[in-house]
């Protein structure tokens, strides 16, 4: 099934207006600051650390190597790679917030070799041959324009650079109507993960790989929740009760959702040709 699109997200007014759905609705400050007591501290991503460290260890990232991190959220990733390999990381992020708490703490770390700002993914632009990798977790799955975003991404890589990508994918069957409503309010653009692999070889990308990482993404969203059960009392003290049954909920219902295989999680990594 080819992706459900609502409308295209390019233009400015489009892109002020999604801004403000980010940051007043699904990612408020305390929102995500929710949100991260699941995920882990720095996280608003599948599996936090632990699917970072597994995924940038396959980037054999070198010392001085710059990452372009779209969609960086509040900067594990980045704090990861700079502390880790000693990498250069620009972050943005289309959320004001989760700019904000991303360069509260890498002051915070006292890290100078990462870079946080506010920026569109389809508006932004970068000199060519700029980056030895982007990276990015769980974010283009809100533009439905994905191959004109892989063609520029294609341009700001350097020769032989690296793109790695985890995003949310669809079923290529026929939809369920609980999953449908779903995409619909959360404004998503999903393709199966052959077509989002297909989408990356159309721009350009050469050694694509496309895997279906399903049914690890439902053991880590199975592990999150049971430490987040652990955490219970603590987070009902900062937060309340009805938030953290609306992020058990949710978790949960992701898990149905995969498991019923409507949701799909894809894993892509390709390379520039050198």
């Amino acid at each position: 099934m080819k992706n459900n699109r609502k409308k295209k997200l390019n233009p400015k007014k489009d892109s002020a207006e999604f801004q403000k759905f980010l940051d007043e609705q699904q990612y408020s400050r305390n929102g995500i600051l929710r949100y991260e007591k699941i995920f882990g501290d720095d996280f608003v991503s599948t599996g936090g650390i632990s699917t970072t460290r597994e995924f940038v260890k396959m980037l054999n990232l070198k010392e001085g190597q710059k990452v372009l991190d779209v969609g960086c959220g509040i900067g594990g990733s980045a704090f990861h790679m700079d502390m880790e390999y000693g990498a250069h990381v620009e972050g943005f992020d289309l959320s004001r917030n989760m700019i904000d708490i991303a360069n509260e703490r890498a002051t915070k770390y006292n890290l100078e070799n990462v870079s946080f700002s506010v920026k569109d993914a389809t508006l932004v632009e970068f000199p060519d041959d700029t980056f030895d990798v982007i990276y990015s977790r769980d974010t283009i799955l809100h533009i439905a324009d994905k191959l004109s975003l892989f063609k520029n991404f294609l341009k700001w890589l350097k020769p032989g650079g690296t793109l790695m990508i985890s995003d949310y994918c669809c079923t290529p069957n026929k939809w369920s109507p609980n999953y449908r409503a779903y995409v619909e309010q959360r404004g998503y653009n999903l393709l199966t993960v052959k077509e989002y692999g297909k989408t990356i070889g159309r721009a350009g990308f050469v050694d694509v790989r496309d895997i279906d990482y399903t049914s690890g993404f439902i053991d880590i969203l199975k592990g999150e929740l049971e430490t987040f059960a652990k955490t219970k009392d603590d987070f009902i003290k900062e937060f309340s009760e009805k938030e953290y049954d609306a992020i058990n909920g949710g978790w949960s219902d992701k898990v149905i959702r995969c498991t019923n295989g409507d949701q799909k999680w894809g894993f892509f990594i390709a390379r520039k040709r050198a």
